[in-house]
């Protein structure tokens, strides 16, 4: 339920969202991203940000984290709430696959899409640790899914929120706040720190079924070198609020090893066999808003190591 005395200063018109209409599930790509992105997400947007909060552990502890893992729809279900990265920005984008790219699926191209940014807690608790969600739009079909991170203990006082690549595998981190993290979502998976990208090979973004689906093991989002912010602290958001639609905003390198990913720290050279595969670009700009802090979901699916 939305606590609108506690979001006037921030959505003065805080309501409760009507169901998803009952046929969604078989929309274009394009109308699914036209309905949450005008009657969703710029419905709702702030009159200003809220503030950045702390990770919520006992919160992340109490969530069904089968339901991030298994959901496929596009909202989030009623009295859902984001124990981290619970703010962010978000923009239309679509991915422009490279001539030369071997993957099958969303990975030959996407019209239509999502990107959520965001930090997974306040910057002042923990360090500056940037995240990504990236939604890819498909005919009559659910979205196709997935998250990136810089690492699981960010990168300390860099509030440059493109100082370095993020990817859909980061390392295990021996230190208490990602170990407590990690030990919290194996109880859903047995890999917390990776996420399974072959539902995006498996299906285009006219709904087709490809038959010999290939599909890269891990994914490397590397900004443009041109978006560069203030190293000091800041609010990120509004670093993103300054980037225009059109902007080329993540090149994606990625890589299919015949071998494991392997469990251990800095044992796996991956990055540097990795090939460009396309970019993602923004196709309006990044706005801030209740429905895409609150309801906008992005599915977490399970890894499945080869």
């Amino acid at each position: 339920m939305i606590n609108s005395i506690k979001l006037q200063n921030f959505w003065p018109q805080a309501r409760a969202f009507a169901p998803l209409p009952s046929d969604y599930a078989n929309w274009s790509a394009q109308q699914k991203q036209v309905f949450l992105w005008n009657d969703r997400i710029l419905s709702s947007t702030y009159v200003q940000n809220p503030p950045l909060q702390r990770i919520d552990i006992v919160g992340l502890l109490l969530t069904a984290l089968t339901i991030k893992m298994d959901r496929r729809e596009d909202e989030a279900p009623r009295r859902w709430r984001k124990a981290i990265h619970a703010h962010g920005s978000v923009a239309k984008i679509r991915f422009i696959a490279a001539a030369d790219s071997p993957y099958t699926g969303l990975f030959k191209g996407v019209d239509h899409g999502l990107l959520r940014a965001s930090v997974t807690g306040d910057p002042s608790d923990r360090g500056f640790a940037p995240g990504l969600a990236i939604k890819l739009f498909a005919d009559g079909k659910p979205s196709g899914n997935f998250s990136a991170l810089v690492s699981l203990s960010g990168q300390g006082q860099n509030h440059n929120f493109f100082a370095n690549e993020l990817s859909n595998i980061v390392p295990v981190v021996n230190e208490f706040g990602p170990k407590v993290t990690n030990l919290i979502f194996r109880r859903v998976t047995k890999y917390p720190t990776r996420i399974d990208l072959r539902h995006l090979g498996s299906l285009t973004q006219k709904g087709v079924k490809e038959e010999q689906a290939h599909t890269p093991t891990q994914v490397f989002l590397v900004p443009n070198p041109a978006l560069k912010f203030a190293e000091a602290p800041h609010d990120f958001r509004d670093d993103f609020a300054s980037i225009e639609s059109g902007t080329r905003l993540l090149s994606l390198y990625a890589v299919n090893p015949l071998d494991k990913i392997e469990e251990e720290i800095g044992t796996a050279p991956y990055r540097q066999q990795a090939q460009c595969i396309g970019y993602l670009e923004t196709t309006s700009n990044f706005v801030t808003s209740f429905y895409g802090d609150s309801q906008l979901f992005f599915r977490h699916q399970r890894f499945r190591n080869r």
